[in-house]
This record gives structure tokens, C-alpha cells and sequence, in this order.
């Protein structure tokens, strides 16, 4: 009996910057009708966007940089963009594809001060008091009590 092993998603994103051609999208998802997943190749990065069909709709973009050749690809994630009606959230990784390293965050919203901020990591930020108070705001969900890994 053989087993078919599932192909995780940085595989197939790895491949995929390497079959498709620069400025080309593609759909990988639209199956639920609550998001739509795409992707979107350009000169050297691969950007794999999320759209949320709620409302208000919100957009995630996952902005990689091919740090390996064409041949090998290997994309490692340099930004992360969360796109709402009222604010934007940047996170920029200090090292494509290691979040360990240092990230910064950087929130814009409608009619307030623009927020930045220097983590030593991605959970370090994932913990952070105001940056939870921020996203709540900006989804209309509560992130303070529950933490952002425990609310769907």
C-alpha cells in the first residue's frame, strides 16, 4: 500500500516561482466562498495574496524574495501586508525568511499618527499589548483577551 504524502505550501510556492513567468497571477483558492488565495510572480518575489470576502474585506499579502537561484528557488517571506478599510499593517523581516532575526512594524490608520516598532522576532510582536489593541481596531475582533492564535 503506498501513502501519498501531502507537498507543503512553501514547496509548492518554491515551484511555482519557478514555472511561472514574471508579471503572470495565479488562483490557488476560491473553493469555501469566504477567501480568495492567489499568487502573483514578478522579477524576483512571489507575492501570495489572501482576500477575506467578509465585511468589511480584508487583504493579506505575503511578500517573498528568492534568496536561492532560479534554478533552486527558495523563498523567504520579507514582508507581510494586512490591508484593511480603515489601516494598514507592514511587518518587515529584518532576514527574508527568518523571523527570528528582527522584524519591524509599521501601522498606518485613517485620521491617527502612523505606529513603528522594532521587535526581536515575529512572537515577541504576535504578544505585543498595543499591536493586539491595533488589530482589533482595525478587524473589529477582540485579540486583547484571547491573544491572536486563539480567535478564528
Amino acid at each position: 500500500m503506498s501513502f501519498v504524502r501531502p507537498v507543503d505550501m512553501d514547496t509548492t510556492l518554491n515551484y511555482m516561482y519557478k514555472t511561472l513567468k514574471p508579471g503572470t497571477e495565479r488562483k490557488l483558492e476560491n473553493f469555501n466562498g469566504k477567501r480568495k488565495i492567489s499568487v502573483f510572480r514578478g522579477d524576483h518575489y512571489l507575492n501570495k495574496i489572501t482576500r477575506k470576502l467578509s465585511d468589511p474585506p480584508f487583504t493579506l499579502i505575503r511578500y517573498m524574495r528568492n534568496t536561492g537561484t532560479a534554478a533552486d528557488p527558495k523563498l523567504g517571506t520579507a514582508t507581510i501586508a494586512f490591508k484593511a478599510p480603515d489601516g494598514d499593517i507592514l511587518v518587515y523581516f529584518d532576514q527574508p525568511g527568518d523571523s527570528m532575526k528582527g522584524v519591524l512594524l509599521n501601522v498606518f490608520r485613517k485620521n491617527f499618527l502612523p505606529y513603528k516598532k522594532k521587535f526581536a522576532n515575529l512572537m515577541e510582536l504576535r504578544q505585543d499589548d498595543y499591536f493586539k489593541l491595533l488589530l482589533s481596531r482595525l478587524t473589529g475582533k477582540d485579540f486583547t483577551t484571547h491573544g491572536i492564535n486563539n480567535v478564528k
